[in-house]
């Protein structure tokens, strides 16, 4: 049967007009419009919306966004991280410890644009900043394992996050990796230094991530407030391949996804939730999220394997509103028991009443489902890479 490809296109098209919506004229980028819930600047979401640019072929939008991030102030007077968030003005607004995965997605986003684009001017004009943000992840490897350690990492959730995280270290291997090979082309000295740390982190992940008993990549290694080893399923475990550590051929990357699809697939609304249901944990109620669950359609694509990629897509196409994604959805008994939750322990932040508001409003509520944070810009980043890639391995004849 395939997919509908008439929508794809549809929301493929919208999707460019919500990265183009969010970005400042200044090149920052919003992780949502203004009128939704993250009017701000974060450097894990502004790259990921800046590779979006580049699969759109919008180069010179992925260069202003580049370029704020690598020139904003309080960047520079920074010891090499990037901030947790910034504000339309470039200046620091953070409300959490680093993530370190921030920083290695602006390197990774770069070295990309500059293996595309071959604008060298960027590197040559950004270098001490470049190799200072590179510096801060070398010093953060641990020196016993190989990994990088994380107080704050992608789903910002110390029990899970803090530790020697997947995500993290994978992010920060293809930023080294990645910037290792640029600098060698550019025949800049250090290369050798960013090479191998890169081959550092990737012993690391390949030896104490991957747990044999259970044949998985686990989440995180927790190893300062208390030692224990994290092995619940979670999506962001597929930055093993996301990040070219492995292949997606590779049996160990096939046997994780395998899990991530058995423990993370919502069983009444369908796609690929982020982690599984901790009680308390849910912003905005438990659901799949269609930028992870986009993740494993591209898991799907690269092993052309078309009937689960298809299966994957189709997902995100039914279940875009008015063609816009968001950044999550939940059953509305799930959604208010948050509200209640949040309510009674008095952490509604003004933020969260933003969410709360505009999901009410929101037709699909009385149908029993809370669409949360609509639109959101990392999905619709995600979505472009993801239908172009689609339509380079299926669609070319």
């Amino acid at each position: 049967m395939g997919i509908d490809k008439e929508k794809a296109e549809r929301i493929y098209r919208k999707s460019i007009e919500v990265l183009k919506q969010v970005q400042l004229p200044n090149g920052g980028c919003f992780a949502t419009p203004v009128g939704e819930r993250y009017p701000y600047v974060y450097p894990r979401d502004h790259s990921i919306i800046t590779l979006g640019f580049l699969s759109a072929g919008l180069y010179e939008r992925a260069k202003k966004a580049l370029n704020f991030i690598l020139k904003c102030d309080s960047c520079a007077k920074s010891s090499g991280a990037f901030p947790q968030r910034l504000d339309r003005h470039g200046r620091d607004a953070s409300y959490k410890p680093v993530q370190i995965d921030g920083t290695a997605l602006v390197i990774y986003s770069l070295a990309k644009y500059v293996d595309l684009t071959h604008d060298t001017d960027i590197v040559t004009e950004n270098w001490e900043r470049i190799k200072k943000a590179a510096a801060y992840i070398i010093r953060h490897i641990d020196k016993e394992k190989g990994l990088v350690y994380t107080p704050n990492s992608i789903h910002e959730f110390p029990p899970t996050e803090e530790g020697l995280e997947i995500w993290a270290n994978c992010a920060c291997y293809a930023a080294l990796r990645s910037i290792g090979e640029m600098s060698k082309k550019l025949k800049i000295n250090h290369y050798r230094m960013f090479m191998r740390n890169a081959k550092k982190i990737r012993k690391g992940i390949l030896k104490y991530l991957w747990n044999n008993r259970e044949k998985i990549f686990i989440k995180n290694i927790r190893v300062r407030e208390s030692s224990s080893v994290l092995l619940d399923s979670d999506a962001s475990e597929y930055g093993i391949a996301e990040f070219g550590v492995l292949k997606d051929s590779d049996k160990r990357v096939i046997s994780t996804v395998k899990r991530i699809e058995k423990d993370l697939w919502h069983k009444k609304l369908g796609g690929i939730c982020r982690y599984p249901k901790y009680r308390g944990r849910n912003n905005g109620g438990w659901g799949p999220w269609p930028h992870f669950t986009l993740m494993i359609c591209k898991h799907f694509i690269k092993l052309k394997d078309r009937k689960n990629a298809d299966r994957y897509l189709q997902w995100v196409l039914d279940i875009s509103y008015n063609d816009l994604l968001p950044e999550h959805i939940a059953e509305v008994k799930e959604f208010e028991e948050f509200v209640s939750d949040f309510k009674e322990a008095g952490i509604l932040r003004p933020d969260r009443l933003v969410m709360i508001r505009n999901a009410r409003r929101n037709p699909m509520f009385k149908k029993g489902i809370a669409y949360i944070t609509t639109p959101l810009a990392w999905p619709h980043a995600e979505f472009i890479r993801t239908w172009n890639l689609y339509k380079e391995v299926f669609m070319q004849n």
